[in-house]
């Protein structure tokens, strides 16, 4: 995932907003728990969604805990951490610190491929660094591994394809997000909701992706689908005129309404419980917001982590 993920912080409370940083630091701890310190860097707004969905599905059990940084001893953070021994807590912070590993060794593979010189060297570096915590993370939870796997490959066909389409180069990410979702679910009525609400979210998550990039990709000459579909060959290599800026943010953000306007409902059917309100606020307030300020304020965002 990108990093696009985020609530929208003038709409929160001081207590949600205390809430979703705690779960956001136990995630940076279990990644240094479970993988080893420096697996923290590849902590994530986007995993700690998926761990809120998680502990919010079976209303784990958790408390706030003040501790001192795990990264800096000298600032105190509060935790949101498992209680009474919760299971489902403990493993819901498992699931995410095991999503951030495979996910982000997975992007390494990508920039080292589509990258030169520095950047591919890099990436090829730390990939062979992460590969301990890559295997032990792919055996912890092999369905992830497979799903993320199935995504690259399945994108990869994609962006190679005869005919390239929105919906073809969106669905690899739509479909991992999907399975992984819906695996939280403990019957097929919750399966079903999960599975709508990490499919739409996994095709806003890449379409935003491609839209942020657009203007990036045209100058490096790289793949991207809104070149084909805005008509934007002609302009590979050159920046976008005013107007086609205009019209290639009306086109991509009407595109992203679409996912919202079926991603949406189905937050609506998601169990009440603690992060209930957190998650709302992501979906109907921080999706939208984060559309109008790269589309429309053409504001770069940080794709990893803060």
């Amino acid at each position: 995932m990108f990093g696009y993920v985020r609530p929208f912080k003038g709409e929160m409370l001081v207590k949600e907003y205390d809430a979703y940083k705690g779960v956001y630091c136990q995630l940076c701890r279990a990644l240094g728990k479970y993988y080893g310190f420096p697996m923290r860097l590849t902590l994530s707004y986007d995993c700690t969604l998926y761990a809120m969905l998680a502990l919010n599905q079976r209303d784990a059990d958790v408390k706030a805990e003040k501790k001192r940084c795990c990264c800096n001893p000298m600032k105190k953070c509060t935790y949101v951490c498992p209680a009474n021994e919760d299971v489902f807590a403990e493993e819901a912070f498992h699931k995410a610190a095991a999503l951030s590993i495979i996910m982000a060794v997975h992007k390494l593979r990508d920039t080292a491929a589509d990258e030169d010189g520095l950047k591919a060297f890099g990436a090829c570096v730390l990939r062979l660094f992460a590969r301990r915590a890559m295997k032990k993370a792919s055996n912890d939870y092999p369905f992830m591994a497979d799903a993320v796997q199935k995504m690259m490959d399945d994108q990869a066909d994609a962006e190679h394809a005869k005919e390239i389409s929105i919906d073809r180069c969106s669905a690899p990410t739509a479909e991992m997000l999907q399975t992984i979702c819906a695996e939280l679910g403990s019957n097929a009525g919750e399966k079903a909701v999960l599975s709508e609400v990490g499919y739409f979210l996994g095709r806003w998550i890449y379409i935003m992706d491609a839209a942020d990039d657009l203007t990036d990709d045209l100058l490096q000459q790289k793949f991207n689908p809104f070149i084909q579909k805005l008509g934007l060959e002609s302009s590979r290599g050159l920046h976008l005129l005013p107007e086609e800026r205009k019209r290639a943010d009306e086109e991509c953000n009407a595109v992203l309404n679409g996912s919202l306007a079926r991603l949406l409902p189905a937050v609506n059917l998601l169990p009440s419980g603690k992060f209930t309100r957190i998650l709302e606020n992501i979906f109907e307030k921080g999706l939208p917001e984060m559309q109008r300020e790269i589309l429309f304020l053409h504001i770069k965002k940080e794709k990893r982590h803060d």
